[in-house]
């Protein structure tokens, strides 16, 4: 899963939110440079990657674009659904997108300290461009996959990735809306004993 995935699944606890987000900023060794909440953070995003690569709802999405993209169907996957999220998000949690972007900003700005030094060097990015609110709109889909397409060495055609989405939408859209109610139930031990800006219901 994508970044919006990660924090809105997360428990509201401050080391949580650091750790869901620091996951893809760290090196295995690195995570002794951390406190243990951040590291209980890295460990829930770790958990989620893993059930999410291996679900079947997830691999057909990834089959629905793997001929185009092979290896980094599973990259688009998640950014695609970041943007279902963004979309329904007030039917998933009990804050506006707006509200929740906000207390996530400032979140990490309070605990930056505790963050990766290329996440530090990230945060003041994700906020001047809001970045987690932007997956609600497909121009921020773009933007997002042109950052990754910067960083990976085998690079991809944004405006093909673009066109699938849009070809395949209400497919991907709907495999996103059976597979999320999994992902908060497998979830749900981690908020147990912390607030949660997840519904009791899950998405209708």
């Amino acid at each position: 899963m994508n970044f919006l995935a990660h924090l809105v699944l997360s428990p509201k606890e401050t080391d949580f939110i650091s750790g869901n987000i620091a996951a893809d900023f760290l090196k295995g060794p690195d995570r002794k440079f951390v406190s243990k909440g951040v590291q209980s953070g890295i460990s829930m995003h770790r958990f989620v990657d893993q059930f999410t690569d291996t679900h079947v709802l997830v691999k057909t999405s990834k089959d629905r674009v793997k001929n185009h993209f092979r290896l980094l169907s599973g990259v688009l996957i998640d950014v695609f659904y970041d943007h279902f999220l963004a979309k329904d998000f007030e039917l998933i949690a009990n804050i506006s997108l707006e509200e929740f972007c906000e207390y996530i900003y400032k979140t990490l700005e309070k605990n930056i300290s505790e963050l990766p030094p290329k996440l530090q060097q990230f945060i003041p990015v994700m906020i001047r461009e809001n970045i987690l609110f932007s997956y609600r709109r497909l121009a921020g889909i773009q933007t997002a996959l042109t950052r990754i397409n910067l960083r990976v060495t085998k690079k991809f055609s944004v405006g093909l990735a673009m066109a699938i989405l849009n070809d395949m939408y209400d497919f991907l859209e709907n495999d996103f809306r059976q597979y999320f109610p999994c992902l908060i139930n497998v979830t749900e031990s981690y908020r147990k004993n912390y607030g949660t800006f997840l519904l009791p219901a899950l998405i209708k």
